[in-house]
């Protein structure tokens, strides 16, 4: 018994460093794609001024790379099923690399794009893969430890406005492309040498034998996109069930989930490719300015996943279609502040920004990440969905990435920056109203579930008075 005791102890603590490794280097590496691809909206300005591209042909350039980006990701993550993980991260990141010194050789729009394309592919491999261990590994407080290493994407776009505008101010535009690329490459290297498939493929021990009182991951048994787990459940393994995009949109939720992500992600991809335009062009801010700026946008997101994550488990009782309605609502309230201030300084701009990020960001990383890993888990094909469930959700969102980038310029362009705002307010609203729905009549109706609103709505109505508050005092 105590021999037992002690080697249940000792796989234990293997299993919890082996997973604590994994999640660093996986919050590196997906920092990483998102260092690669904010260069795109970092050099716009100057691809404007010095390579004479028009708004027309930037947005065709993020219509090409959206467009490709949103097919890939529905089929990467089916894809990602026959390749080892580790492999497939790692190609992707090298073909980033190898785009990344490409962009900065062009000098045409049509170059542009073709390195878009390859851009693009390799783009779609990370999200879906990165996720599908993460679920993997991770079974307990999916919420608050998603939204912790979801950050990543913030703490990579941060890094790549900073360094980006870095570079672009003291060099010239293609050094915002050629900086990264020895990151991408030592990344590529930390990927496939180190990442592990699964748990039970860890230096040969099944970590999932150990006695479920220590074992730092006693499985879920999900509701749905309620994210609510039960630690007595026993693990789920895969079933034989065949993994299609077709039983994928069979599950509950999945669609109304997907439509409220293309409002979301239209909203995302807006602000993360036109920020710094907006703040020189729109706004007038110098150069500097507008890129360290456009950083509040990524720093409200540092600071909105793992709040996000901790505010859905601890306090709506791990309702996480309810946590995102109620902070979309909050960021239509965010966005319409930003229309205010739009003409009293940095200040006040950075902070409206900032807490857009929060409010818009936390909720991204919710429904294209933990809610997937909630739904695979819950399935009856198991945890092996996760991948294919990111995916198909990413892909539906990124739809409205693709119908941004034309709309962006287009609208700001003919009727000016605070209508496109105003677009935004409206598309917070009908992706708040449309996860309200899903949190009300497609879940179950328990006593935890009408606490968890009557939460909620306390929640919105203080922001609703705090808001009236404001706009009062601006008056």
């Amino acid at each position: 018994m105590a021999a037992n005791g002690t080697a249940s102890i000792a796989y234990n603590a293997e299993f919890k460093l082996a997973q604590r490794r994994g999640l660093f280097i996986l919050y590196c590496t997906y920092a990483g794609f998102y260092l690669s691809r904010k260069a795109d909206s970092v050099v716009k300005a100057k691809l404007h001024e010095e390579e004479g591209f028009s708004m027309e042909d930037l947005a065709f350039l993020d219509t090409v790379y959206l467009a490709v980006y949103t097919v890939a990701l529905a089929g990467s993550g089916v894809f990602g099923g026959y390749f080892s993980s580790n492999k497939l991260l790692s190609g992707a990141l090298v073909l980033l690399a190898l785009t990344s010194f490409l962009k900065a050789r062009s000098t045409s729009v049509y170059m542009f794009a073709c390195c878009q394309i390859i851009h693009a592919m390799c783009q779609s491999v990370g999200w879906p893969t990165c996720i599908k261990l993460i679920g993997t590994w991770v079974t307990e407080n999916r919420g608050f430890v998603m939204g912790l290493w979801t950050t990543c994407q913030s703490m990579g776009g941060i890094l790549g406005a900073v360094l980006g505008t870095f570079f672009l101010t003291h060099h010239t535009w293609q050094w915002a492309y050629l900086y990264h690329i020895p990151i991408l490459l030592f990344l590529s290297l930390v990927v496939f040498n180190f990442i592990e498939e699964a748990p039970t493929q860890s230096r040969g021990h099944a970590y999932s034998n150990v006695d479920e009182e220590d074992d730092l991951e006693s499985p879920n048994s999900a509701l749905m996109a309620s994210g609510k787990a039960s630690s007595s459940s026993p693990r789920k393994q895969p079933s034989d069930q065949k993994i299609s995009l077709a039983n994928v949109l069979m599950i509950p939720g999945v669609v109304n989930i997907g439509v409220a992500y293309f409002f979301l992600k239209f909203m995302r991809y807006a602000l993360l490719m036109w920020l710094p335009y907006y703040y020189e062009e729109g706004l007038l801010f110098d150069q500097s300015s507008a890129g360290y700026m456009s950083t509040s946008f990524e720093m409200g997101g540092l600071v909105g996943t793992p709040f996000i994550g901790w505010f859905s488990d601890k306090i709506l009782t791990g309702r996480r279609d309810l946590t995102s309605a109620c902070f979309l609502a909050v960021a239509g309230a965010m966005l319409s502040g930003c229309i205010l201030v739009s003409g009293m300084g940095t200040f006040l701009n950075a902070a409206f920004m900032f807490f857009v990020g929060i409010t818009v960001i936390g909720p991204d990383s919710i429904l294209s990440g933990t809610i997937a890993q909630d739904l695979g888990s819950a399935s009856k094909m198991g945890p092996n969905v996760i991948g294919t469930l990111a995916g198909l959700i990413n892909s539906v969102g990124s739809c409205g990435s693709i119908f941004q980038s034309y709309s962006t310029a287009y609208i700001s362009k003919v009727y000016g920056w605070s209508t496109l705002f105003g677009v935004f307010v409206a598309f917070a609203c009908i992706s708040s109203g449309i996860l309200f729905r899903v949190a009300l009549f497609l879940n179950s109706q328990s006593t935890d579930d009408r606490r968890s609103l009557q939460k909620a709505i306390l929640v919105l109505t203080c922001v609703f008075c705090s808001g009236m508050f404001v706009v009062h005092i601006h008056k």
